[in-house]
């Protein structure tokens, strides 16, 4: 029975990976299903604690961001970044670790790639290095950080292991990714030819496919004091639970002799820091409903709600078999475990789902804690696969061309075919409008949005009509606007015609 749960938990992790999102979690509910009502699991109890510890986190973050704070933390990242040009593939992978460690999130990378790029560009650096580091370093620095979902969960796991707790953990994870970085900084610092001394950039720069990069002063964005207040109260509250980690003497100890765990530390320093930021800044509680980091934080928790509980039924229904037939072997091979740590690691795109899939598996093993912890670490393994969100934020920011898989993917417009699967789902059409991000659409004006009245295609006028000579918005809206009104199959037939004339000629994009 083992193997036949085993193979149905993958399926239900493969297909939810694939549908990608919130979808993940839902598909542990439908895991659930087949197991309690098929299989005739006892249902294991949810990850409580794992969950309260990210609501803390998330509201506090949260609320950080309703001030401004995480704009101000990326300033000064800036700053920090144009102080040092010369050094910029030394410095920025180490400046994007600190701020994603700050800031429980590597989402805040994005925010920092174009002034990494055009610092690299005014200074003949050649934009790859420092990007594909700083990518790199900013998944690493989701483990060990002290509010980031990861290692929120493998605290909460890791409560089993007496002498394991977030500060273990820390000193494990920090000093690992950062010789982890400086070693990939070094690896790349002289990687391919000088920009000078590059042909085909200076090529590129010739027939004008390169922005000239000038240094230039622009006024910066003011920051409000609630703003620089909160990023105060929450690295301070960060401190707070880290000290009290590092010395356990610092936390009650109770009538009945037992201490505050550092789970219920957590919560505690965390929604005290939120309420104190919403009492010294002003702000109105409910703005922190409106931020964008709330999404992430959604997503995080639903999918310890959904599928982390899926795989705790299973560990907890096949507990003996996996002790009897598996552990041996891993503890004897825990690279075999670390492998796979790996793996799914590349494959969820994600440190907390992956840490929340083989956390638990890993105990169910009998595995010592130091491998455990140890082999957490290849959970930020989500740049591997080229597809991932953050390669292709690396690719699209290099906007020298120096990196010559982007080069190829934009050239022959590879990075499109993802949306097949769109296409397939029926969110997308092969032929139809350009499909607009969430920032541009914030900026709609009334009459932009009449190019929402059609599904978006995969290709469109748009795209076969020299798109990487088009970039005026309004042009681009106007053709997507007669072909709206102008719409017929035989026209749509020429289109994906063209579209696979204008792919062999490479001059879709450049």
């Amino acid at each position: 029975m083992f193997w036949i749960e085993f193979i149905v938990l993958m399926l239900i992790i493969v297909w939810g990976t694939r549908k990608g999102g919130s979808f993940l979690a839902m598909a542990g509910g439908i895991g659930m299903l087949i197991f309690v009502y098929i299989f005739r699991v006892t249902p294991s109890d949810p990850p409580i604690t794992v969950i309260l510890i990210m609501l803390a986190v998330i509201t506090a973050a949260c609320t950080m961001q309703a001030t401004g704070g995480l704009d101000f933390m990326v300033q000064l990242a800036e700053k920090i970044l144009r102080k040092n040009p010369k050094n910029i593939t030394l410095v920025a992978p180490f400046v994007a670790y600190l701020f994603t460690f700050c800031c429980g999130t590597g989402h805040i990378v994005y925010s920092l790639l174009p002034v990494i790029n055009e610092i690299a560009l005014e200074n003949g650096i050649r934009p790859e290095r420092p990007i594909s580091v700083s990518i790199i370093s900013s998944q690493q620095a989701n483990t060990g950080s002290p509010i980031t979902a990861a290692t929120v969960a493998i605290v909460g796991y890791m409560t089993i292991f007496e002498k394991v707790n977030l500060a273990t953990i820390m000193l494990v994870a920090i000093p690992a990714a950062l010789i982890g970085v400086l070693v990939a900084a070094l690896s790349v610092y002289k990687k391919g030819l000088e920009l000078e001394d590059d042909p085909e950039y200076q090529q590129r720069v010739a027939d004008g496919l390169v922005k000239d990069f000038k240094k230039k002063v622009e006024g910066e964005k003011q920051v409000t004091k609630k703003a620089k207040i909160s990023v105060a109260i929450f690295l301070v509250s960060m401190v707070v639970i880290a000290i009290c980690g590092i010395f356990p003497a610092l936390r009650p100890t109770f009538s009945d002799g037992t201490q505050l765990a550092m789970t219920s530390l957590i919560q505690i320093i965390m929604y005290v820091a939120a309420a104190i930021i919403v009492i010294v800044s002003k702000i109105d509680s409910n703005d922190i409903l409106e931020v964008p980091l709330l999404k992430t934080g959604f997503f995080a928790v639903i999918l310890a709600a959904g599928l982390c509980w899926l795989v705790n039924t299973f560990v907890g229904a096949q507990t003996n078999f996996i002790t009897e037939n598996l552990s041996a072997l891993t503890n004897e091979h825990p690279w075999i475990y670390i492998i796979a740590v790996f793996l799914v690691g590349a494959l969820t795109s994600s440190q907390a789902s992956t840490t929340m899939i083989m956390i638990p598996i890993a105990i169910a093993l009998n595995l010592p804690a130091y491998i455990i912890v140890g082999g957490w670490m290849a959970c930020s393994s989500n740049y591997f696969i080229p597809d991932s969100s953050q390669c292709i934020a690396g690719l699209a920011f290099d906007t020298a061309g120096t990196t010559k898989i982007g080069k190829f993917i934009r050239k022959t417009s590879l990075d499109e075919l993802p949306q097949f699967w769109n296409v397939l789902k029926g969110d997308m059409s092969l032929v139809g409008t350009r499909p607009p991000t969430v920032d541009e659409f914030q900026q709609y004006e009334w009459y932009h949005k009449r190019r929402l009245s059609m599904t978006p295609g995969l290709t469109g006028v748009w795209q076969v009509s020299g798109r990487s000579d088009i970039t005026d918005f309004e042009e681009i809206v106007s053709m997507d606007v007669e072909y709206i009104k102008n719409w017929s199959l035989k026209r749509d037939i020429k289109i994906i015609l063209k579209t696979i004339q204008v792919v062999l000629h490479s001059d879709g994009a450049r």
